[in-house]
């Protein structure tokens, strides 16, 4: 047998010899190897978006819609509900928020605030909702401030105030600002201490802590690629605590809302006028689990303005129930649970099917690489079954003196592992530079949208690896029958030949 040491060195002369074998040998796989890293490294960084956008790891209960003379009439979602779901095996119980039920403001409101010299105004009613202030702890910051305020019993900043007077004209006022050094006459300044986060409240003349509200991503997106354009308005920054420092700190953030009151023209609300009144709500956080579209606060608010405009019922009837469960495999058991016993079901998952679409999606753009290093290896078949015709008396020469079966089939099969190897890294670094070429074009000539990435491509570990793996072995298998069928040459015959 020959040692390892003279074997490596023979397989690196004769490869290195060949310029034109392995060249032609070579070149398939480093096409194969070069769309094999860039369609996976595409497909894994599309994935990583679409959780941003659908987070998968959790499911969303609702109830069936159902209507009689035009009065909703679906299934209610209340306690005893949570109660039967937490009890289920397929649910997360060592998470201590596995079951989350969200509540929508089932009246109208709308908010009015001042943002960069822009008097915004938008409907609340319909686009925000509460949930469970534990649910949301994406950062310190907004596990410091996304919390129920009013709640609390001894907050030493509940101090008696004078409310701001009505104006005759809007519905509802703007937020007032900060005292001044310079107050200007007949101009109202909120009078509670810290007065970026708190304002006097109207109902009973106390300072009270402004409602904390996240909004999510896809809002800060479409804010950032739509509204913002067109109304000569500042993009927010991804880092959130950046873009608030920059604008002066929370009392930027802070707007009116107009609880019982809406901008929609002809509503049939029936609110009674005695049961208007204006809060305050001041923005804390960007977080994946508010509100796709709208806003979020913590549900003891929601509870208790429903409460008071819409009765107990309301107060006590949750808009869905999200659940996280042990195995994401279980959905289906879970699904048909809900569906027979409690007679619910899932929110239809548009993650879940873009997900679905993305692994069919990858699976083509592999097999499509797969295809073309395969084809790769018949090459390389046939281009050492041509050397092996060239070399024979070489590798007769080689079994004369002493060389065996097993050592000739290993530097041919040595041969193109390097070959492979070789190519697979070229690929790689090819697939390398085809993904920063596509990210430079992205950058300077697609416009931007929600949810761009900066980059279109991630490269994971595994996919380089997988990658110099696939090049490397299927070069093998093409030269395997070439080899074995070296090995197997007869000395004396391949010498005597010309």
């Amino acid at each position: 047998m020959m040692p390892a040491r003279n074997l490596t060195r023979m397989v690196v002369a004769n490869t290195l010899r060949s310029r034109r074998h392995f060249i032609l040998s070579a070149f398939g796989i480093v096409i194969g190897i070069a769309t094999f890293v860039v369609f996976l490294a595409s497909t894994e960084q599309v994935g990583a978006v679409l959780e941003k956008i659908f987070p998968v790891e959790q499911v969303q209960v609702v109830a069936p819609r159902a209507s009689l003379l035009g009065k909703d009439i679906s299934k209610k979602l209340d306690e005893s509900i949570i109660e039967k779901i937490r009890a289920r095996p397929e649910v997360d119980r060592a998470d201590p928020t596995a079951v989350v039920p969200r509540m929508t403001l089932a009246f109208p409101a709308f908010g009015r605030g001042n943002f960069e010299g822009n008097d915004l105004k938008f409907e609340v009613g319909g686009f925000a909702d509460g949930i469970n202030p534990d649910f949301v702890s994406d950062d310190d910051r907004t596990r410091e401030l996304f919390k129920d305020w009013d709640g609390l019993k001894d907050d030493p900043k509940r101090v008696s105030c004078v409310p701001p007077p009505r104006d005759s004209v809007e519905e509802v006022i703007h937020s007032p600002g900060a005292p001044r050094s310079n107050p200007r006459p007949g101009v109202y300044y909120n009078p509670c201490p810290q007065p970026d986060r708190y304002y006097c409240d109207e109902v009973d003349s106390t300072c009270h802590h402004r409602v904390p509200i996240v909004m999510s991503p896809t809002m800060i997106e479409l804010y950032n690629g739509q509204f913002a354009k067109s109304h000569g308005l500042p993009v927010v920054d991804t880092d959130f605590i950046k873009f608030v420092t920059q604008r002066g700190g929370l009392s930027a953030m802070r707007f009116s809302i107009g609880l019982g009151l809406t901008t929609i023209a002809g509503t049939n609300a029936n609110i009674a006028q005695r049961k208007v009144r204006r809060v305050e709500g001041v923005l804390v956080g960007i977080s994946a689990k508010a509100m796709p579209i709208g806003m979020t606060m913590p549900i003891q608010y929601i509870q208790r303005w429903n409460r008071d405009f819409l009765g107990e019922e309301a107060a006590t009837s949750y808009s869905s129930i999200i659940v996280r469960l042990k195995d994401r495999n279980q959905i289906a058991v879970f699904s048909q649970w809900l569906q027979d016993d409690l007679d619910l079901r899932l929110e239809d998952s548009l993650g879940e099917k873009f997900a679905t679409a993305l692994f069919v999606i990858r699976l083509v753009l592999v097999l499509i690489s797969l295809v073309i290093i395969t084809i790769s290896s018949i090459n390389i078949a046939h281009n050492f079954f041509m050397q092996v015709t060239e070399r024979r008396r070489e590798l007769g020469l080689l079994r004369a003196v002493g060389a065996t079966q097993a050592d000739v089939l290993l530097v041919v099969l040595g041969e193109a592992a390097l070959i492979g190897l070789i190519g697979g890294v070229l690929g790689v670094v090819l697939g390398v530079g085809i993904a920063a070429g596509v990210d430079w074009g992205s950058a300077h000539y697609l416009p931007k949208f929600p949810y761009k990435p900066d980059s279109w491509f991630h490269f994971q570990w595994w996919i380089v690896l997988g990658g110099l793996s696939c090049s490397t072995g299927f070069s093998v298998l093409g030269g395997y029958l070439p080899a074995r069928r070296a090995s197997r040459m007869e000395p004396a015959q391949a010498l005597t030949q010309n």
